[in-house]
């Protein structure tokens, strides 16, 4: 009686670790870094914008949301195909001044890497300044 007792507690305990193992799965997460420095790393877990403060003092806005399904369908049309199936948009903002002012958006697959600043990546943004950021999306896909 005492074995299966402790039996049952590594199966629950193990099954319970399985699970929270998994949490991260489907889960969009991005890391934000500015020359050598990570400046966050964090889940996205709404759509809102995420307040951060770059190693050159400016005061940057990001937003990640879902793209919509038309916006997908658009994507995979103009790819024939080829595009990953799921995109994010990003957009960022200036959050010096009230209100936000947005300095752009752009869309990416949801693990893929968009770099922003003055020398351009997926976007020219000047006003962030040197040496820009990179942002790197991930999102797992875990089996069931």
């Amino acid at each position: 009686m005492k074995n299966t007792s402790c039996f049952a507690m590594l199966v629950g305990s193990g099954l319970m670790y399985l699970q929270s193992a998994n949490a991260a799965c489907n889960v969009q997460s991005v890391a934000i870094s500015s020359g050598k420095v990570e400046v966050a790393h964090y889940d996205v877990l709404s759509p809102e914008i995420r307040r951060l403060t770059l190693p050159n003092g400016f005061s940057l806005g990001l937003k990640i949301e879902p793209a919509s399904p038309e916006k997908l369908q658009q994507i995979a049309k103009g790819s024939e195909g080829r595009a990953p199936t799921e995109w994010v948009k990003i957009s960022l903002y200036d959050l010096r001044k009230s209100p936000a002012k947005e300095l752009t958006s752009t869309w990416g697959p949801v693990n893929s890497y968009q770099g922003y600043g003055p020398a351009g990546g997926a976007d020219r943004v000047v006003e962030i300044g040197e040496p820009g950021i990179d942002l790197k999306l991930s999102k797992p896909k875990c089996s069931s």
